[in-house]
């Protein structure tokens, strides 16, 4: 608000008070300093249109700097300078004063009582006028990494035919955070021929970066690349995104929305058969981002209704792909390493050098570009590839190839494909087309050429409860080996329907055909899947293979939760043979147990299975019945029996260690962890209860709750004297750091439940310290406590040391001259 000096610096308010002045008497300007001359008001003074600084605030927020404004009414003008600082949209090359009703804005008002000019903005796709449904607060992570050892085992024991056999798979890492050192092995009673009983199969340490969205791998691992580069398995160095270390992050195009509306208004987006309420836009431009959809051909809606109820519809239509990347996102991989040779058969068989790699990125949402490489010895080949929408209803991707190889020479692949899905009828085509002397890694390294291949599939819905589906795929291999089978052909035709009878049954049934360099073989098939309530389920099944007829029927009750029990039954009755299998399975919180008896044509087998991981973490073992997933261990103090919730779901409570493992932790996703408040023991208290982690992918995060047992008790303090101390004094429990103050006749509440082992008593300058070691304080015992004169001595690197009781002879120098860094403290 102007002050009254700048009021009387006015010329209307000067003219005011000399008239005023002039005109009144002494004993009336006594009685009434701001009486008006007589026939003189203020409707009679003619507003200043003069420049003068006023105040602003641009969509209710003020601007630290005032600008200078002139005229009134519709001719109010602002300086264009002062215009732009502010964030008003000034033409360029504009300057001087501008009025203000020739600048596009949504609604001005100036107050000339408070000289306040106040202004709203058109909106221009930003704040509330920004809707993006990928978009979410990511609260910071309130856990720390742990240092943990996991093992993952699947054993299992056969006995069949009078022969047992026994073996696992076993798994062991070591994480901390977004590092992780693993090592996998297959030990066998009864190993394949030529294998050992006990063989390595992986050992990789990786280190993944979640903000960059890559990692970093050392070891054993399998190549990744493009779409038509074929795997291998390397022991080297592998460098590759990983979206999935960013949950945030859209890495497919969705469609969106841009707009503009003139008065506030609400915006709806229908899209398949949701319908989503955003709320309120501003006047001015609005964008819509990132519309949840399903993959293939679609159609969403924006429905913006103003305050009159008025409604518009904007369509937009889009084709949606995995295929392809939003704008501005790249995927890669870079492999190098030693080609590793009969996996699963011997541990350590390494071979020749090579190397493979791939980027991607997304030039727009209907345009994504590849590039890609491999190389070893004797063979290198390199290729480009696009995939592209076309007019938004249809997926296309062509791919070229080129390679070298010292024995075969030079030679070409082209791939191209068509593909387009809708949510009734869609349908794909596909070709590989390589020349006689493409060669790749794979064919280097004894796998035979890519095969000349032809696919098709296509599909119709009736309803969202039938479908059904036809594919045909032919491939041409040729076979480069002296022992191979030489050139082979194979061809398959299948058709499949299914469709839901009601709410319990679901039937489905196909036929097929398949030929090869050995002759032409019919299939067909039929069956009913059904749904008896909760965890039980059956079926029946019938088929016929190149001239053989067979059935099945099953039955079973699924184990889903701790502590249940799981049953199944079944029975495969064939022209030749027939089988019965039984089995039964447990799953407990630390285990998951399988076994199975089973009879083939009057001969038993059976076999027992247990899988699940053990995991040593903050100093204790862990066993639970799964593998795989995140961790998070809450620690609360050494208070057990706390309720703890995930993302408001039970997970159980601390134990008497105070110590919860919480599984089924997303990896990366930001997780809610919570104290169930209302299932507090009584003489528990947290601090704080709620708590936001984000835990990398199988890794241990700790959560620590501050949690500390309340078990009051009122003791009397005194001095040394036996003399109760003064009301007032504060009290600071050690270690615990809980405080409170000294009451009347020196009683004061102490928290039993903490395990403290001593009272800070006093002031700055002046303290005691009472020694809880040793006293029952929960027994009854009601003997006052002593508070002893204490010391700090301080270093300067951190606390100081507290020394209590009588300083010794050799130490009365120091207390009759204190050194510079010891300050010399007294009781009351």
């Amino acid at each position: 608000m102007p002050s009254l000096a700048r009021r009387a610096a006015r010329p209307s308010s000067a003219l005011i008070a000399a008239l005023a002045a002039l005109a009144g008497t002494p004993l009336a300007a006594q009685s009434d300093p701001f009486e008006l001359p007589k026939g003189l008001t203020a409707q009679t003074v003619r507003p200043d249109d003069g420049p003068r600084l006023s105040e602003i605030t641009v969509d209710g927020r003020s601007r630290a700097r005032m600008i200078t404004v002139a005229g009134s009414g519709s001719a109010l003008t602002i300086n264009a300078e002062d215009a732009r600082a502010a964030g008003l949209p000034v033409p360029d090359g504009v300057d001087g004063p501008i009025k203000l009703a020739d600048l596009k804005l949504y609604e001005w008002k100036y107050d000339s009582l408070r000289q306040r000019l106040s202004v709203k903005l058109f909106r221009h796709g930003d704040g509330d006028n920004l809707k993006d449904f990928a978009a979410r607060g990511e609260a910071a992570s309130e856990s720390a990494p742990l240092l943990a050892l996991r093992v993952d085992y699947d054993l299992t024991a056969t006995v069949a035919r009078g022969h047992s056999s026994a073996g696992g798979l076993v798994s062991a890492t070591v994480v901390y955070g977004n590092f992780a050192l693993n090592s996998s092995a297959r030990a066998a009673t009864d190993p394949q021929l030529g294998s050992p009983a006990l063989l390595r199969l992986d050992t990789t340490a990786r280190l993944a970066f979640p903000e960059k969205g890559w990692s970093a791998s050392v070891g054993d691992f399998v190549s990744a690349g493009s779409q038509s580069q074929r795997a291998v398995r390397m022991g080297g160095v592998q460098i590759a995104s990983d979206f999935d270390l960013r949950p945030d992050l859209v890495t497919v195009p969705l469609p969106e929305f841009a707009g503009s509306v003139a008065v506030p208004t609400t915006i709806d987006v229908l899209a398949g058969d949701q319908r989503y309420q955003l709320g309120e836009v501003a006047p001015g431009d609005f964008t819509v981002r990132n519309v949840p959809s399903q993959p293939g051909r679609g159609e969403a809606s924006v429905i913006l209704r103003d305050a009159l109820g008025r409604e518009v519809v904007q369509t937009a239509r889009f084709y949606i792909s995995n295929e392809l990347l939003a704008p501005h996102t790249t995927d890669f991989a870079v492999n190098a390493g030693f080609v590793r040779r009969r996996y699963g058969i011997v541990s350590n068989d390494y071979g020749q050098l090579a190397a493979t790699a791939y980027v991607r990125r997304g030039l727009s949402s209907y345009l994504t570009l590849e590039a890609s490489g491999e190389w070893t010895q004797g063979v290198g080949n390199a290729g480009v590839r696009g995939d592209f929408v076309i007019a938004k209803v249809a997926l296309a991707t062509v791919e070229a190839r080129m390679s070298r190889d010292s024995i075969a020479g030079t030679g070409t692949l082209l791939h191209v494909a068509l593909e387009s899905v809708g949510p009734k009828l869609g349908g794909s085509i596909r070709a590989t087309l390589p020349s006689a002397n493409y060669r790749d890694v794979a064919t280097r390294l004894g796998d035979d050429p890519p095969p000349r291949e032809y696919a098709a599939q296509f599909f119709y819905r009736f309803s969202a409860d039938s479908e059904l589906q036809l594919s045909y795929a032919r491939q041409q291999y040729r076979s480069l080996l002296p022992t191979g089978l030489g050139d082979r052909d194979s061809e398959v035709l299948n058709a499949n329907f299914r469709a839901r009878l009601s709410k319990r049954a679901t039937l489905f049934a196909g036929g097929g055909m398949r030929r090869g360099n050995s002759g032409t073989a019919y299939s067909a098939a039929i069956g009913i899947s059904l749904s008896l309530g909760g965890r039980t389920n059956a079926g029946a099944y019938a088929s016929y293979d190149d001239g053989n007829l067979a059935g099945s029927a099953t039955y079973a009750h699924d184990a889903q939760a701790d502590g249940e029990f799981g049953y199944r039954g079944q029975m495969n009755v064939s022209e030749t043979s027939q089988r019965l299998t039984g089995g039964l399975t447990w799953r407990d919180r630390r285990v998951f147990l399988d076994g199975q008896i089973e009879e083939v044509d009057g001969k038993f087998a059976a076999r027992a299975n247990a899988r699940g991981t053990l995991l040593l973490a903050g100093g204790t073992v862990f066993a639970r019945n799964q593998s795989g997933g995140s961790y998070a261990l809450v620690r609360t103090g050494k208070v057990g029996g706390i309720p703890i919730t995930r993302e408001n779901q039970d997970v159980g409570v601390t134990d008497e260690s105070g110590l919860l493992l919480v599984q089924d932790i997303p990896a990366q996703a930001t997780i809610k962890i919570d104290v169930k408040a209302d299932k507090l023991p009584a003489d528990a208290l947290v601090r704080e209860t709620t708590h936001f982690i984000r835990v990398p992918r199988r890794a241990v995060a700790l959560v620590d709750i501050e949690t500390l047992r309340f078990r009051p008790v009122l003791r009397k303090l005194t001095d040394p004297s036996g003399q109760p101390l003064p009301a007032g004094l504060p009290v600071k429990a050690l270690p615990s750091g809980e405080t409170t103050i000294v009451g009347f006749d020196g009683v004061a509440e102490i928290n039993a439940g903490t395990g403290d082992t001593r009272l800070m008593v006093g002031n700055a300058g002046q303290f005691c310290v009472v020694d809880l070691k040793g006293v029952a304080l929960e027994r009854g015992d009601d003997h006052p406590l002593a508070c002893q004169p204490a010391a700090i001595a301080n270093d300067g690197a951190g606390d100081g040391q507290l020394t209590t009781g009588r300083i010794a002879a050799k130490d009365r120098k120091k207390r009759e001259r204190p050194p510079r860094r010891a300050v010399a403290l007294s009781g009351s």
